[in-house]
C-alpha cells in the first residue's frame, strides 16, 4: 500500500473512533440532563456521530478493503469515565455534562484538523471536511447551551 493510502487509512481509524466515542458521549450526555429539549439535540448528536462512523468505515471497507475494526480505547473510556464522576459529583449538573461535551469536540476537532492536513485522496478529504464544519457548528451550539445553563 502507498504511503497516502496508509495515511488514508490511520486517518480514517482515528475518524472512526472519534465518532465512535462522540456517539456514546453524546448518548450517555443525553441521560445526565433534565431539560427535554437538550436531551434531544444530544441525543440526536449521538446518531449524527453514529452516521459520520458509517460513512467512514464504507469508505474504509469499500475502497480500502480494511474493516474498521470497534475498540474502546483507553482515551474514550477515560473521557466517559470522567464525565460519570463529573455528573456523579454534581448530580445532573448541565453545565459539568455540556462542559465534557465542548471537551470533547474540542478533540473531535483536533483529529479531523490532522485528517484534513494529511493530504487525503480529494472525495475523501470531501466527506471529512462536511463532517468536520458540522462538528465545529456543534461546538458553537454547545458553547451556547453553556452560557444559558449559566444564568
Amino acid at each position: 500500500m502507498e504511503n497516502k493510502q496508509k495515511n488514508a487509512v490511520k486517518h480514517l481509524h482515528e475518524l472512526i473512533e472519534v465518532c465512535k466515542e462522540g456517539e456514546r458521549g453524546y448518548k450517555e450526555a443525553s441521560e445526565k440532563v433534565d431539560f427535554e429539549d437538550l436531551k434531544t439535540i444530544l441525543y440526536r448528536l449521538s446518531q449524527q456521530r453514529a452516521l459520520f462512523k458509517a460513512e467512514l468505515k464504507e469508505i474504509l471497507i469499500k475502497d480500502f478493503g480494511d474493516e474498521a475494526k470497534e475498540s474502546d480505547s483507553i482515551l474514550s473510556k477515560l473521557h466517559r469515565g470522567w464525565m460519570d464522576f463529573r455528573a456523579g459529583l454534581s448530580g445532573k449538573d448541565t453545565k459539568a455534562v455540556l462542559s465534557e461535551c465542548e471537551r470533547g469536540e474540542k478533540h473531535a476537532i483536533e483529529k479531523y484538523s490532522s485528517a484534513l492536513e494529511g493530504s487525503l485522496p480529494d472525495y475523501i478529504e470531501e466527506i471529512v471536511q462536511k463532517q468536520f464544519n458540522m462538528i465545529k457548528g456543534t461546538l458553537s451550539q454547545i458553547k451556547e447551551f453553556e452560557a444559558e445553563s449559566s444564568h
